[in-house]
């Protein structure tokens, strides 16, 4: 199941605080990326931020796996969690006698 994670920056967030744990979350987001639960990492261009789409089996996975994270832990960051799936509205444009799989 591919999951968005859009963050959202936290009230607690001070910049001395984000540079203390931004190691431990670019290392977590590495190992992430390697074991293929991390696929794509953006960093927004409106504000600071990150976007990272995620592969997991579930919703409650993908949360279990960004509760997991050091700017998470420390209450500095949090992420909107929205489920992916096919683009249902382009059978709209196939032939009814088309079958499909």
């Amino acid at each position: 199941m591919k999951i968005l994670a859009i963050d959202k920056v936290l009230p607690e967030a001070t910049p001395d605080k984000v540079k203390e744990t931004f190691m431990k979350e670019v290392n977590h987001t590495v190992k992430m990326y390697l074991a293929d639960v991390v696929r794509e990492m953006y960093f927004r261009q409106d504000r600071s931020g990150t976007i990272l789409m995620l592969e997991a089996p579930s919703m409650e996975d993908a949360r279990s796996l960004i509760d997991k994270m050091p700017m998470v832990q420390a209450g500095l960051i949090d992420f909107d969690l929205i489920p992916l799936g096919p683009f249902v509205p382009l059978a709209l444009l196939l032939d009814e006698d088309t079958p499909t799989q």
